[in-house]
């Protein structure tokens, strides 16, 4: 059994790098002692760099990297001067200093600041954890399962390492990731034709090469967009039909729509009707291509659109899979070579895998109903990015985009994630809006 935690993150990526900067700057100011543990299971960044899965690590990343790790950089309103201290201190993670680092900055400025690949992006949040070290530690091991302590009080995670198994107690419990792929019926016989857009991308090279092959997409967002730009290379023969339940739309960018994903304050967010808080992120986050890549597909013959829900999936006539889908005109059957399900990924059912039963049932008697509501039931999550309800805390941010607004599921306010789980533990010690805390008299190494 490791020592007690303020924090365990469950894995090592884009929110974890927020919140590992950010305690580490609090802690090197001398304003908090925080004990914080990352523990991944594969590699730091592995969604972004193209070997695990869900990229190719060379598709462009949908937002410009400027909005990095500490972005929007307005900590003020959580902590007072604390927090523009701590800003401040953060100026040596930011993604013009890790381009400055890689000698790169000149040039990228120079060429117009154009977007980033995934691997790019996942470099920086290499770069970036390896020097977020004040109170921050790494373990390499996959979480098997988190439960209570006899008390109630504590989280106790177990992780599998090379060496055995290891138990790991924190005060909070921080949940990242995009979760496992929603459920996709096929027949048993066709396993082999269907992928995930969590499939590792060599799995796709069972589609042959050479051959002018059908493939269905299956899905409208960004993980659609992703697995298409890299089976058009892969397999430049092919033929792409997406399908999608909604009109394909891009992602807009107006100054309007930004703000609200970097100050949901601004508009109120919580105090928005349920309708309204839904539709904008369907139409600003879920179910929209990046431009720039839909603009690569607008003119190629090789893909096109087909609206209708996709319902399920079996053996064709011949060789191939046969889809069955809700369209406009009603019940539509097509065939296929091969199908790449790529309707998005569901949190809740990781989390079925990673608390025990007896667990789900003490959440769900402090949080009410969770596991067995219908889809697109909203997940009670609270201002702290928590399970409102749930002590000790379980901070989920991937599930607060509805609840708390957009940018918390994604890469849109990195910096206010991180100030939002961490605005408890840093409370306890004092540190608050009303403080006023500028020079502390220790620089930030």
């Amino acid at each position: 059994m490791s020592g007690e935690h303020d924090l365990i993150v469950v894995g090592a990526g884009a929110k974890a790098a927020g919140i590992a900067t950010k305690v580490h700057a609090a802690n090197a100011l001398g304003l908090a002692r925080l004990s914080v543990k990352v523990i991944e299971g594969t590699e730091v960044a592995a969604s972004w760099k193209g070997r695990n899965g869900m990229t190719s690590g060379e598709e462009p990343l949908a937002v410009t990297p400027i909005k990095d790790i500490g972005f929007p950089y307005r900590s003020h309103i959580e902590f007072g001067e604390a927090g523009e201290a701590i800003d401040a201190a953060l100026a040596q993670f930011t993604w013009q200093q890790y381009m400055i680092f890689k000698r790169r900055y000149a040039r990228w400025v120079d060429a117009g600041s154009p977007p980033v690949r995934h691997r790019d992006y996942g470099e920086y949040l290499t770069w970036v954890l390896s020097r977020a070290t004040e109170g921050v530690e790494h373990l390499r091991a996959r979480v098997r399962q988190a439960t209570l302590d006899e008390a109630g009080e504590r989280w106790v995670v177990e992780a599998e390492e090379d060496g055995g198994t290891s138990r790991h107690v924190c005060r909070a419990l921080v949940l990242t990731g995009p979760g496992i792929h929603r459920a996709f019926p096929h027949e048993p016989s066709v396993a082999g034709r269907v992928f995930h857009c969590d499939s590792k991308r060599e799995e796709f090279t069972r589609i042959p090469e050479g051959e002018r092959c059908d493939v269905a997409i299956v899905g409208g967002g960004e993980s659609a967009l992703s697995a298409t730009m890299f089976l058009r290379e892969l397999r430049p023969k092919c033929r792409f039909t997406i399908y999608t339940p909604l009109l394909p739309m891009s992602r807009g960018e107006s100054f309007l729509e930004n703000r609200v994903f970097s100050n949901p304050d601004a508009v109120e967010w919580e105090s928005l009707d349920r309708v309204t808080r839904r539709d904008f992120v369907k139409h600003a986050d879920r179910g929209v291509f990046d431009p720039p890549s839909l603009a690569k597909i607008a003119y190629d013959d090789r893909v096109e659109f087909a609206l209708g829900r996709v319902t399920d999936v079996g053996a064709a006539a011949a060789e191939g899979v046969r889809l069955e889908y809700e369209s406009p005109e009603g019940v539509v059957h097509s065939e296929h070579d091969f199908v790449a399900n790529c309707t998005g990924f569901d949190l809740l059912a990781q989390m079925r895998t990673l608390f025990p039963a007896r667990v789900r049932e003490e959440i769900e008697g402090r949080v009410g109903g969770l596991w067995d509501q219908p889809a697109g039931t909203e997940v009670p999550i609270g201002r702290n990015l928590e399970l409102r309800g749930m002590f000790p805390r379980l901070h989920i941010p991937g599930l607060a985009g509805l609840s708390q607004g957009p940018g918390f599921a994604n890469l849109g306010a990195l910096g206010l994630l991180s100030n939002r789980v961490l605005q408890p533990c840093l409370a306890e010690v004092g540190i608050t809006s009303s403080n006023q805390i500028l020079d502390t008299g220790k620089p930030v190494t």
